[in-house]
């Protein structure tokens, strides 16, 4: 008798989430390689297409950050794979705080600059994207 090959639900979504974290972290990180224009620059030249090399300069950075969240969460989520542990909701919170945090902490890194909303940093996200 052959045996059965048997993964539970749970299972299942978790590795989901570890390959859909990857493909991000991918997706990012492609846009890093020398001659590309890193994603967040894109975003951000939506609204400003004149950036100062100082923005690039941290939008790359910014870039980088993603990556690696990515990657950690990816890797969180690959050792508790058989855990009770939530991971996906945590991820998910944690790219909600590093999204609305990055926007708030901007201004005081860059005093005198002028940023769009939250409202229209998040469509211009989502232009980017499609």
């Amino acid at each position: 008798m052959a045996p059965s090959l048997s993964l539970d639900v749970q299972h299942v979504w978790r590795l989901a989430s570890v390959i859909v974290l990857l493909w991000l972290a991918w997706f990012f990180g492609r846009t890093l390689a020398r001659h590309k224009t890193p994603l967040i620059e894109q975003i951000a030249r939506r609204g400003e297409p004149e950036l100062k090399p100082m923005l690039v300069t941290y939008t790359r950075r910014l870039t980088w950050l993603w990556c690696a969240y990515f990657l950690a969460g990816a890797l969180l989520s690959a050792i508790l794979i058989s855990s009770a542990f939530p991971v996906g909701p945590l991820v998910g919170l944690g790219s909600v705080l590093l999204f609305v945090g990055e926007h708030a902490v901007r201004p005081r890194i860059f005093p005198g600059e002028v940023f769009p909303g939250l409202a229209q940093q998040v469509r211009d996200t989502w232009a980017v994207w499609h």
